[in-house]
């Protein structure tokens, strides 16, 4: 299994510059941070989780739009459902 590079490295060999690549993780956090798998962290293993998920690659700004996409329609599905209750009382 290969060793995974220290953050510090990883960044400064990164094409990316590290305020792009902490304002990506705290997006990605605010995107996941109802999720189970991330409701559990401490705020620690949350941030590191996060930066080290866009440092691999796995959290692009696409995805996390899309996500923030995904959310929206969600919650104005669930507005829409609510009001519907509320005239049908």
């Amino acid at each position: 299994m290969a060793q995974a590079k220290p953050l510090e490295q990883a960044v400064f060999e990164s094409k990316m510059g590290r305020y792009e690549i902490v304002k990506l993780a705290l997006d990605w956090i605010d995107v996941k941070k109802h999720e189970d798998d991330y409701r559990r962290l401490s705020q620690a293993e949350l941030i590191t989780k996060a930066l080290d998920e866009v440092m691999d690659g796995t959290v692009t700004s696409d995805k996390i739009e899309e996500l923030k996409k995904k959310m929206k329609s969600k919650e104005a599905k669930s507005e829409a459902e609510g009001s519907e209750e509320k005239k049908g009382r």
